[in-house]
């Protein structure tokens, strides 16, 4: 099988001094219209500072191949994904560089019905950029710009799509981006009260590090229990992540989210299918069987693949979750209303829902500088290491680095980064004796294979 050589798990990105640059996007935007043969492309943007300038380039890549550009300006990944299915385009692209850092940026692109590119359109944009380069429209054939409020109508989806009882107090933090936009308005509009956090936009991020994990979440939760909140949401920079905090001010773990919505949407199918990546918690089997329903795993940044092969109900990887019965698109705004239906539908504080829905097995994440022309090597050797010292094992997935599965549930991960040039590890426990031994083996092994050269 042909390997990418542009793009990673979600899109390209990098920095957009030598990477990401104005040609390289000029290229990109001729090469999409190429692909698709003109027609109409939906384009948006995060609000990161080399945003505006990348939507530029890459609008005249389009227009020189023969499409016409729907520019909806600063919106929310998920609302692209929206746009470009209610409106019948071609194709969609957002700039952004999602949690990256702020010097980063990137583009992903989405096809017709609202699902991210597959593997096969990602090839075909690779070859005509690296290739021959794309066609070129003649002058009575160059596309057009048109401007289009892609907001409203995304957000009037969303408030038909759920029930929500009003009153509930939210604090939400958009961590100053995309997001701001959109689910402060949405959740006051669905009768909360809110409380917002870095809620105004700003490409410099000022607020945190743009990815909504818990040692960037501070702020949220402290001011979840400082103001009596019901519970807490936390988005990244173009909002198709979405964290939670519950009413005590504790993190909720993003596998549980997946596990809640999972069951309920087996429940709802009377059975059916669930796709989760290979770096999330047992437990999300355990209660989908309990459902009715079965589990199928696969790589980060996958799940849309393999979410349409098998027909599924549900999707989600750790701060991503796919409603399939409003879009096969990773939304974060969706999944924060869906939130707040189920909480106060149920009149419970989430932590109980969760206590009583999901079990909670310890787990340990860490990710490790590794450079990418080492990446091959460093999962060869620590392939062959894991195998050799992990006990009574189960199964082994090989979709994403390598998950080693033991007969009592317990597991341990090790895979490379596809955005990033990082390795990361995740262990998982029945107990906390049992984590403590997995971590020490896969610790032992990253210091055998990262060590310096």
């Amino acid at each position: 099988m042909r390997r990418k050589k542009l793009f990673g798990t979600r899109g390209i990105r990098g920095p957009i001094a030598t990477k990401v640059t104005p040609e390289f996007m000029l290229k990109l935007g001729g090469a999409l219209a190429d692909h698709v043969g003109g027609g109409k492309v939906v384009v948006g943007r995060d609000v990161r500072t080399s945003s505006e300038m990348l939507t530029c380039a890459f609008t005249a890549g389009l227009l020189s191949g023969g499409s016409d550009v729907i520019d909806i300006g600063i919106a929310p990944s998920p609302c692209i994904a929206f746009t470009v299915r209610t409106l019948g385009a071609s194709a969609g692209a957002v700039i952004t560089a999602s949690h990256n850092p702020p010097p980063d940026n990137g583009i992903a692109f989405y096809r017709s019905d609202g699902t991210e590119f597959l593997l096969e359109g990602e090839l075909a944009i690779e070859e005509i950029v690296l290739g021959q380069g794309p066609r070129r429209a003649s002058w009575d054939a160059i596309g057009r710009v048109q401007h289009h409020n892609a907001i409203a109508p995304y957000l009037a989806a969303i408030k038909r799509s759920v029930k929500v009882k009003r009153g509930l107090k939210v604090v939400v933090d958009c961590a100053n981006g995309a997001g701001s936009l959109v689910t402060p308005q949405l959740l006051r509009e669905l009768g909360c009260k809110v409380v917002t956090l870095n809620s105004h936009l700003d490409g410099h991020f000022p607020g945190r590090p743009s990815e909504p994990q818990p040692w960037n979440l501070g702020d949220l939760m402290r001011t979840v229990r400082e103001v009596g909140a019901d519970l807490g949401l936390a988005h990244d920079g173009d909002a198709d992540r979405v964290a939670a905090v519950d009413e005590r001010g504790n993190f909720v773990k993003h596998d549980a989210l997946i596990a809640l919505f999972a069951e309920r949407a087996v429940m709802a199918s009377k059975g059916g299918s669930v796709v989760t990546s290979v770096n999330t918690t047992a437990a999300i089997e355990e209660v989908v069987a309990r459902a009715g329903g079965k589990t199928f795993r696969t790589g980060l940044g996958n799940f849309t693949a393999v979410m349409l092969e098998h027909k599924a109900c549900f999707a989600g990887e750790p701060g991503k979750l796919v409603f399939l019965e409003f879009g096969p698109w990773a939304d974060g705004i969706f999944a924060a209303a869906k939130l707040i239906e189920l909480v106060s539908a149920d009149r419970k504080p989430l932590s109980k829902i969760l206590a009583e829905r999901v079990p909670d097995f310890p787990m340990y994440h860490e990710d490790f500088a590794c450079p990418d022309e080492r990446k091959a090597e460093f999962m060869r050797g620590m392939r062959e290491y894991i195998l050799k010292n992990v006990d009574e094992v189960r199964d082994v997935l090989d979709v994403d680095g390598v998950r080693v599965n033991r007969k009592n549930g317990s597991w341990i991960l090790v895979r490379v980064s596809g955005t990033e040039p990082k390795a990361r590890l995740v262990v998982e426990g029945r107990t906390k004796e049992e984590l403590e031994r997995l971590k020490k083996i896969g610790l032992e092994g990253v210091r055998r294979f990262l060590k310096s050269k």
